[in-house]
């Protein structure tokens, strides 16, 4: 299902980040806009998604949704800024066919929060609907395919957001190239980059309706490997919920890293920018940072090579939860969350460094997964371009 844009009707007012990315300021900009796909994505009362299906239905009888008239692929390139410099990146989105794990063809590298996941297999319950994609890497496509698809992609939406991400979205129909593309690509591995929550929960949907051959996919768009535009930024931790001083602190963590204090947020980011081992980035309520060094690995499991799995395994198991509950809060912006910091919002908090892709696709291809919110693949895949109905 395409939006119709009609007369004063505009695409800007249609679409949204994803569901899990939005604050509460932002979520109600969104829905004031009557249109607007947070309508329904993010339209539960209690888990209850009833209303969000009826305003769905709505919008298919009053043509603000529209069913495609042909077998299409559609194209997905975001143009952004980062690092001081512009950046492309292009997917391809349709509908995946639905694979366990097992299968060997499809692989995570994140765990998922079961709430989160029972969210929104109300929503799939109600709506019958995949209303936002998930993100999945392959390693290349055959260029001659890519020059086609930058050729034939005839636009249907353009939106820049207000980070100045340029969201540019269109379609590819021609019956020939859909079917070189199709080919093409089922032939691929897939490494789930962003969206696991999303597919786990299309499985277990699908899983409930066996007989329904729609209901045996999930909406994807598809990016290579080695696409110039793919960036992996990292998430920082804040650590609340408990108290300990900086001696203690650091007593109990030279049992596992070596240890330099540095003076400024700059030194910091540049050391573990450079450094070719594991380091974390620690800030401590008192003001004061420090780069950690892993002194060894326990064993060759390649998790060790994962700040995000350091961080979780010994900041957090081995010092932190012997002092009581610990709660984490995550940020992308090693500035904000040193500003949380100081506003006394956590007594420590942790900054990664970006993960390196070969190491998430090694960690998934030993069946392995990272902790949870180790990655942020950036830009997100935006939602309410087209969405896919299952009935």
């Amino acid at each position: 299902m395409l939006p119709k844009v009609r007369g004063s009707d505009r695409i800007e007012d249609r679409v949204s980040p994803p569901y899990d990315v939005i604050d509460e300021k932002q979520l109600a900009a969104l829905k004031s806009k009557p249109f607007n796909i947070t309508r329904i994505t993010l339209g539960g009362e209690d888990g209850d998604y009833s209303n969000a299906a009826g305003l769905l239905n709505s919008w298919i009888r009053s043509e603000k949704l529209r069913e495609d008239d042909a077998d299409a692929f559609y194209i997905m390139r975001q143009e952004f800024a980062h690092g001081g410099r512009r950046h492309v990146r292009t997917g391809i989105m349709g509908a995946l066919g639905l694979q366990t794990y097992e299968a060997g063809n499809i692989s995570p590298h994140e765990e998922t929060f079961p709430k989160i996941k029972e969210d929104r297999l109300n929503l799939l319950r109600a709506t019958e609907a995949h209303l936002e994609s998930i993100f999945c890497l392959y390693d290349r496509l055959d260029p001659k395919v890519l020059e086609a698809v930058a050729s034939q992609a005839t636009m249907l939406f353009e939106v820049t957001d207000d980070l100045g991400t340029r969201h540019w979205f269109g379609r590819v129909s021609d019956p020939e190239l859909v079917s070189t593309i199709r080919s093409e690509l089922a032939k691929k591995k897939l490494l789930i980059a962003d969206g696991h929550h999303r597919y786990e929960t299309a499985l277990r949907y699908s899983s409930e309706h066996p007989e329904d051959a729609k209901k045996g996919y999930v909406l994807a768009t598809l990016v290579a490997g080695n696409d110039p535009g793919l960036i992996v930024l990292p998430t920082h931790r804040l650590f609340t919920g408990i108290q300990i001083n900086t001696e203690e602190f650091l007593f109990h963590a030279s049992k596992f890293f070596a240890i330099w204090e540095v003076q400024t947020m700059e030194e910091l980011t540049k050391l573990l920018s450079t450094n070719s081992r594991v380091c974390l980035g620690i800030l401590m309520a008192d003001g004061r940072r420090f780069v950690f060094e892993l002194a060894w690995r326990p064993t060759d499991d390649p998790l060790w090579s994962v700040d995000a799995y350091v961080c979780e395994e010994l900041v957090l198991k081995k010092i932190l939860q012997k002092k009581g509950e610990v709660n984490v809060k995550y940020d992308h912006e090693a500035l904000s969350i040193e500003k949380k910091l100081v506003a006394g919002e956590g007594c420590l908090a942790v900054v990664l460094s970006s993960p390196k892709l070969e190491s998430i696709w090694k960690v998934a291809n030993e069946g392995e997964k990272m902790p949870k919110k180790s990655t942020y693949f950036y830009p997100k895949i935006w939602s309410g371009f087209v969405s896919y109905l299952m009935r």
